[in-house]
This record gives C-alpha cells, structure tokens and sequence, in this order.
C-alpha cells in the first residue's frame, strides 16, 4: 500500500462521503462507530440503510472483531467506514484484519496476509489518537494488549470534519488533545525520527499548543487546527511509532479508569525531567523547546505538568508498591526499545511513583502560571 490517503478536509467535508466512498469502490459499506453514526449516514442520503456495527468495547477486543466481521459478511459489505475516535478505528483495522486472514489466532500473533485490499475510510469525532494516519491499531485478548502492524491497515480514505467535535464530551477533548500533544512530543525524541516525521511532530505540537485554550473554549477554527494537529500526530508516529509515555499508558487506562492521553500526560513530564540529566538528549529537548516556544529544556515539563492541572485532569492518589510493580511488569519493551533512553525497570517503576505525587501549592501555581501566560506574547 503507498502513503496516498484519499482526504477531504474542514468544516462540511462530511457532505463528500459519496464522492469519496465511490472513489473507494464501496457500494455497501459496514460502518463501524455508535453515536456519530446517524449525523454521517444522514450526510449520505444513499448509505442510510448501511449496516451500523456498535458492539465493540473501549478497548476493543477479539471477540469485537469476530462479531464485527460476521454482521459483515452477513450484509454482504464491501468496505468499512470508521466514525468516532481510536477505538473505532482500531475495531475497523481489527476486523478487516480478520476479513483477511479469517482466523483469530492469526490476528491475534499478526500473522496477516501480505495483501489486505478491503477499503476503508476512517472518519474521526475526536482530535487526539491520529489513528486515521497510522497503520496500528491496539486490540485485547483476555484483558492482554495486543498491537498488530501492516501497511494496509493504514486507511484509504480519510475526511476531517471538525463540525464533529461538538458533541465530544469536554474531558475526552481534553485528553484526546494531550494524546496528539503527547505523541508529537515523543514522535520528535524517537530513536526512529527523521526529517519528514519531525516535520509533522512539530506540526502537531504546536497546533495543539496554540489552538487548546480557544478549541476548549468553543472555537470553530480552533477546533478545525486541533483536528489538523491531530492527523499530523498521527503522520508522525506512523514514520516512528510512539515511545515510554505511550508504553507507559495503557495499564493506567485499565488500572485507574482514566483516558489514554490523560494516562500518557501523567509520565511525559517525568520522563522529560530524566532526560535533563543525560548529554546526549541536550540537543533534542533544546530543538523541543525552542519549538514549544520556551527559553529552556527545564521549562517544558513545568508547563506539561500545568496544562495537566490547568485542565483539572485527576492526579490518582499513590498507589500502594505492588500496584507500582505490576504496572511496570506490563510496559511493552517494543515501544521502549524506540524510547531515546534505555528505562531499567527500577527507573521505569520510580517514573510511576512519580507520577502520582501531587505538586505542592506554590509549586503548582507556578506550573499553571506557565500555562496561563502561553502564548500571551503571540496574542
């Protein structure tokens, strides 16, 4: 499969869905989403008796996938459509997956055919995972991740409208923004980064960073660059994949019951600190900064830890040692390996006690201060 993604983009992009679905060659596609679902099918007067695949979990699961794949074939479609956020599109991947191989064992170890052919048009309801950019998607098997991996999962087609934002509650759009930041962040500093994916980490750290406050504050523009930034994120990690932050979310989400930017923004400020103290990461953290706008490398993890609070995201109180080993026991050495530091597993458990550790008051005035004042030179 190439990089090209049939794209339609801004405010009522939604209205090219035919145009773009006969592109695609799909004349009865299954959709895959839940409460977007209705405004996208009304958008497209001839899809409206497609079939609608809800039964997926948060984080979807295998048997997800199986009974995905047969209300599929039952309606004998021809394409998927995803709406909503990652873990729409990620279900999508999943069952054309298995569409493809036809065994769940298969998918489950990633043994995928070389060639998956069945279009699919991914269209996002929140500005945070990239997944409409990227070729990964995150599935579960009794309660154990799985990551699966192939150029012919990255969607064929993608239409950004930002008119479907409004819905979103405001904590998911508050974390689904620090996930784009947080992968912008981590994408930069990747052991795999190169030119082209810097390019689009900068992108998205900066479109999150300049359009956060208006974009929460109802913004249409704003909320049209934030979906923006949240592509580029997405183009970025699929050149480099993500790194600890990332690697370090997924058993928060399950443990305390928290999103998965919001997990990812409790370990990036720490880690960054960590990085202070090595030579080699200097230069990295000082292109970082200058990008973020911020006079020193020290900077940036005191506005992180800001915005964390500033957005009045939940810090989960210290959780006893034994939660602290587990979650460290479950950290994927893959997404590590790609982390520009090599985390023992002492470091990547004290990088959790961490992050749960309040700030003080003055301390956490000024963090927020740091945010408050962003960008107040630029207005």
């Amino acid at each position: 499969m190439s990089d090209f993604q049939r794209m339609a983009s801004g405010r009522g992009s939604l209205k090219k869905l035919p145009e773009l679905a006969e592109k695609l060659a799909m004349r009865r596609p299954m959709l895959v989403g839940s409460s977007l679902t209705g405004r996208v099918l009304r958008s497209a007067p001839g899809l409206l008796n497609a079939p609608v695949f809800t039964g997926y979990h948060a984080n979807p699961d295998l048997e997800d996938l199986a009974k995905g794949a047969e209300l599929f074939r039952k309606e004998q479609c021809d394409g998927l459509i995803s709406v909503g956020g990652g873990s729409a599109m990620d279900t999508a991947k999943g069952i054309k997956a298995l569409l493809a191989e036809g065994s769940l064992e298969n998918v489950a170890a990633g043994r995928l055919p070389e060639a998956m052919p069945l279009p699919h048009l991914a269209i996002p309801g929140t500005a945070g995972s990239g997944a409409e950019a990227t070729q990964f998607a995150v599935l579960y098997m009794n309660g154990k991740k799985l990551s699966l991996s192939h150029p012919d999962l990255r969607p064929d087609g993608v239409i950004l409208d930002a008119s479907l934002l409004e819905s979103l509650p405001a904590y998911h759009r508050k974390s689904c923004a620090l996930d784009a930041l947080s992968q912008g962040i981590e994408s930069y500093w990747s052991v795999s980064a190169t030119e082209e994916s810097k390019v689009h980490a900068f992108l998205a750290v900066i479109g999150v960073l300049d359009n956060l406050k208006a974009y929460l504050a109802g913004d249409p523009h704003a909320a049209e660059e934030m979906l923006d930034a949240s592509y580029q994120s997405g183009k970025a990690i699929q050149m480099t994949r993500t790194t600890a932050a990332h690697a370090m979310s997924y058993q928060l989400t399950k443990t305390f019951g928290i999103a998965h930017g919001h997990a990812c923004m409790l370990t990036l400020p720490i880690l960054w600190e960590d990085m202070l103290n090595d030579q080699e990461m200097a230069g990295t953290l000082t292109e970082l900064s200058s990008i973020m706008r911020l006079g020193s490398p020290l900077i940036v993890p005191r506005l992180l830890k800001g915005i964390l609070y500033s957005l009045e995201m939940e810090i989960p109180a210290p959780p006893e040692e034994s939660v602290i080993a587990r979650l460290a026991e479950t950290v994927n050495p893959e997404r590590l390996g790609n982390h520009p530091v090599k985390l023992s597993a002492e470091e990547i458990r004290s990088v959790y006690r961490r992050a749960f550790l309040p700030l003080s008051g003055q301390e956490k005035q000024a963090c927020m201060d740091i945010w408050k004042y962003y960008g107040e030179d630029r207005a």
